[in-house]
């Protein structure tokens, strides 16, 4: 069944109104693949409207085609896009380039593929100006530029100016990308993924000046994202997505607070907790499906808890129909979707068996003893400048547990991961494999206890290699160690929830979510005693992480690994790990047991890292708590204990000496801080 037309919004207040925009793709067979299917919705003066929902489900494409962005073979085939008054959908291509940038601009996710890598930001900037505003002088152009870095909260615009874009972080870049989208400031701005591949204390510092830049221009806003928190703070309306449809549109707060369709209330239900550790989460079953080869009726049944087995959702697709004034929802059952949530809402508020306490002579498998790093960066004059990526780092890691390891991008995560797996390195310490030795050894020797510690990279899409078979990709390592079996290669894609035919396929037939499984089954093809999962969900949606979550802890289970798990999300952390470690400029500053970092957090670093968590309901009290400013440079720390200069807490004791990490609290419970709370 075709979606009623949504009536025309009022213009007076209405900067982008779409209507029954449909968008199609022509496939192999030359039949039209339909990507997005009567998609209406209106975006309103000083608003942010949430567009969220799984990958593959429209969200992205329907607003590239209100830039009149679509790529070669797409088409839009029905509906209208209507900006200002404007209709874009028969606008001449030259109109539409005086359109975009300055009536409507665009944030993309990643602001190293936004920027031209051997330009000077000021000249980035100022060419977004100039298209624009031919008229204005170079020096008019120039205090524009500067004017707009100050505006973004970049320090020493006049300096910045002139630099390079390798010469920003990642924050400070996403910062000169929203710069340039608010240029001419434009009546709409979309901002695609704005903050996934930044820290949360990053992305609460962009998503701040996102809200000041809006405030002093009164720019609307689409924020597109599967982050359900980051829309519960900063959207006042959502729009839900799946499979090419609009299926749920509402208030923010009242759609947290009260969801109507299945598909949403499984989002939410998801969500990992913050609070506590619960025994399994939630995760829609199957996958977004393709396009292609879309079920019969509500697309959404085959996955639906409540539909899943009615004749009504496998017939008829439910047309997208006003239940209030101010809500939409596609869903023929859609009354009995807040009961279901409650239920899941009790399971997911019951916290999971509290761990055994871990006996003193439970082995250790991997032991890290004061590891060092240092990297030589050479510089002017053939000098070198030393890089302390890692500082002084000790751990023990017990048989069958997990670590966390959480903190900033820059703070040495990636590089431990790195110098265990003896990818590069340690310029100091030691690491013991299942008691022995591990950086003494060489040659053969190495290669073969290489087997007991192995790894899952972050990308899905580029750890697999896109020529060769599934099978053969599971099966190399053991070919290399000459224990190849036909039958362990069936059976580690049955412990992923693969069927043996998905061995006959290549990685690009599969979605992101059994890339990633499949990642995990080659990794386990050498039967290690320690995984290192390096960002290994990050780039997942939360349904497709939950999935990927469940499974780690059920194969943890099962074959008695031992994980060391490093993210930035704290909700996963909190759920996965048995204890945490969080890293700060190459040094740890807080370790200890989950429930003790997490419940009762010592060092004002991990207190901020909390507080910038976005919450399902709106802002949280704890904006003062939060870290400003970004990491300072590591070749030139500051003194004393390098936090202080962001640190709400510092003192002038905090410059003077380097606080040692010692017992705060429970025994175990270890924190680097003059002033930690026990």
């Amino acid at each position: 069944m075709i979606p009623q037309a949504m009536p025309a919004a009022e213009p007076a207040n209405t900067v982008l109104s779409v209507r029954n925009l449909s968008i199609d793709a022509r496939g192999a067979d030359g039949k039209p693949i339909h990507l997005v299917q009567d998609v209406s919705f209106d975006v309103f003066e000083h608003e942010v409207l949430g567009i969220v929902g799984e990958s593959g489900s429209g969200k992205s494409l329907t607003m590239l085609a209100v830039l009149g962005l679509l790529g070669p073979g797409l088409k839009i085939v029905s509906g209208s896009i209507v900006l200002r008054g404007q209709e874009l959908t028969s606008m001449a291509f030259a109109d539409l380039q005086k359109v975009r940038g300055k009536a409507v601009s665009i944030i993309f996710q990643d602001p190293l593929t936004t920027l031209n890598p051997v330009l000077r930001i000021g000249e980035q900037i100022a060419e977004a100006i100039r298209l624009h505003n031919p008229n204005k002088s170079k020096a008019e152009v120039k205090a524009r530029v500067i004017e707009l870095l100050s505006l973004v909260g970049i320090p020493n615009p006049e300096r910045r100016f002139s630099q390079f874009p390798n010469e920003f972080s990642g924050g400070m870049r996403q910062r000169v990308v929203i710069a340039m989208a608010m240029a001419n400031e434009p009546d709409l701005l979309i901002a695609d993924e704005p903050t996934t591949a930044l820290d949360v204390t990053i992305q609460a510092q962009v998503m701040q000046v996102l809200a000041e830049v809006r405030a002093r221009t009164g720019a609307a806003m689409v924020l597109i994202t599967h982050d359900l928190g980051l829309v519960s703070e900063y959207a006042d309306r959502l729009a839900v997505m799946y499979s090419g449809r609009i299926v749920e549109q509402a208030p923010g707060e009242e759609l947290f607070s009260d969801a109507k369709h299945p598909y949403t209330a499984g989002l939410i239900a998801s969500l990992p907790q913050i609070d506590h550790k619960v025994a399994s989460l939630y995760s829609i079953p199957g996958f977004v499906p393709d396009p292609r080869k879309r079920p019969s009726g509500c697309p959404f049944h085959p996955r639906c808890a409540i539909g899943r087995d009615r004749p009504e959702c496998s017939a008829t697709d439910p047309a997208l129909r006003e239940i209030t004034p101010v809500r939409d929802v596609a869903c023929h059952f859609y009354e009995e979707t807040p009961a279901w949530l409650g239920q899941q809402r009790q399971i997911s508020a019951i916290p999971a068996d509290a761990p055994e306490a871990t006996k003193d002579d439970t082995e250790v498998v991997l032991k890290v003893s004061h590891l060092e790093k240092v990297f030589n960066i050479g510089g002017a004059a053939f000098r070198s400048h030393k890089l302390h990526a890692l500082r002084d780092i000790s751990f023990d890691l017990r048989s069958g547990k997990t670590l966390g390891i959480v903190g900033e991008s820059g703070c040495g995560k990636s590089t431990l991961a790195r110098v265990l797996l003896r990818l590069a390195d340690a310029s100091g310490g030691d690491v013991f494999l299942n008691g022995a030795p591990f950086f003494q050894l060489k040659g053969n020797a190495l290669r073969q206890r290489r087997r007991d510690l192995q790894v899952v990279f972050q990308d899905p899409y580029s750890s697999l290699d896109p020529r060769m078979k599934i099978h053969d990709v599971i099966a190399e390592p053991m070919r290399i160690a000459g224990s190849y079996s036909a039958e362990r290669v069936t059976q580690l894609l049955a412990h992923v929830g693969l069927p043996p035919e998905a061995g006959q396929r290549r990685s690009p037939e599969f979605s992101g979510g059994q890339r990633q499984r499949i990642a995990i089954a080659r990794s386990l093809a050498l039967n290690p005693d320690v995984l290192i999962l390096d960002e290994a969900v990050s780039a997942l949606d939360v349904s497709i992480q939950a999935q990927v979550i469940n499974l780690l802890m059920k194969l943890q289970k099962e074959m008695g690994l031992t994980y060391v798990f490093i993210s930035h999300d704290l909700s996963v952390v909190r759920h996965i790990s048995d204890e945490v470690m969080v890293m700060y400029l190459g040094r740890v500053i807080e370790q200890g047991a989950t429930e003790d970092v997490f419940d009762c957090p010592s060092h004002p670093y991990t207190r901020a890292l909390l507080a910038a968590i976005p919450q399902i309901g709106g802002k949280s009290d704890t904006e003062g708590m939060i870290a400003k400013g970004d990491l300072p440079n590591p070749m030139n720390p500051p003194s004393g204990c390098t936090f202080r200069t962001r640190c709400p807490m510092a003192q002038p004791l905090c410059a003077e000496k380097e606080p040692p990490l010692v017992d705060h609290g429970h025994p175990g419970h270890e924190a680097a801080c003059h002033f930690a709370q026990a």
